[in-house]
Formats: C-alpha cells, sequence, structure tokens
C-alpha cells in the first residue's frame, strides 16, 4: 500500500512538474478553438464585417481577398451558416487542424446553389488567442 501511495504522489509530482494538461484544460482549449470557427460564421450571418475580421489570424496569407469578397457577399446575398461537423484533429500550444463541414445557404439574393464545404482550419494563436490562420477546403458539394 505504501508503495502505491508513493508512486501515485510521484506521478503527480512530475505531472505537476512537466506542465502537463488534464483531460479538462484539453477540452476547454478545444472548445475556445471551436468557438472562434462559430464566431467567424455568426459574424458573417449577421454580415457584421468588423466582427469577422476578428476571427483571422493578423498573418492570415489570404484574409484581405477573403475580406473583399465577403464584402461583395454582404452586398449581394444574405447568407445562413451552419456547422455540420467539427472536430479538432490536431494541436500544439501555438497551432490547431481543424475539420469542417460548413452548410451555406442562400436567404436572398440572385440564383446561388446551397453549399456543403468540407474543409480543415488551420488556426494559429494571436496574442493568446486562436485565430483563424488559413483555410484548406477539402470539398465544395452543391445541394440543389
Amino acid at each position: 500500500m505504501k508503495r502505491l501511495l508513493v508512486l501515485a504522489t510521484v506521478l503527480c509530482a512530475f505531472n505537476a512538474y512537466a506542465g502537463g494538461k488534464s483531460g479538462n484544460d484539453d477540452a476547454a482549449e478545444d472548445r475556445d478553438i471551436l468557438g472562434v470557427i462559430e464566431e467567424n460564421l455568426q459574424a458573417a450571418e449577421k454580415e457584421d464585417f468588423d466582427a469577422w475580421m476578428k476571427t483571422y489570424h493578423e498573418r492570415a496569407r489570404s484574409c484581405k481577398a477573403r475580406g473583399s469578397e465577403m464584402l461583395d457577399c454582404f452586398r449581394v446575398y444574405d447568407m445562413k451558416y451552419t456547422l455540420e461537423q467539427t472536430k479538432v484533429l490536431d494541436r500544439s500550444d501555438e497551432e490547431a487542424k481543424v475539420y469542417f463541414i460548413q452548410l451555406n445557404r442562400t436567404v436572398t439574393g440572385p440564383d446561388n446553389n446551397d453549399k456543403k464545404v468540407t474543409g480543415v482550419h488551420i488556426m494559429k494563436k494571436s496574442y493568446g488567442k486562436w485565430k483563424i490562420y488559413d483555410t484548406e477546403i477539402k470539398m465544395i458539394q452543391e445541394l440543389r
């Protein structure tokens, strides 16, 4: 019994010393990451350009081009965005990869087929907060 107690104490001390994270910390970090993606879609749906831009990393490779596209989209369409599925595939202290399936539905605007978009968001930290850095689109499926 003493051996078991000593072993448990050593393991707890090692975990604390090594800076190990508990499963709860990992789950909270994943929620923070996924929350940014949800904020991004909510801002797009509300056509709140400033809030939408705040979800992107300041060094995002294509943020300016996407920003111009989104402003055009806001002028022409009312859209409904839904996350059908998300999963954190990989995460380090500074970068994460998130698989997603997103539905883009046109509420009003010229003929625009609804789409199911599958891809991976590359997330990076900016001043301690997760942001979208890049997006790899794997598939776009028209839904009509």
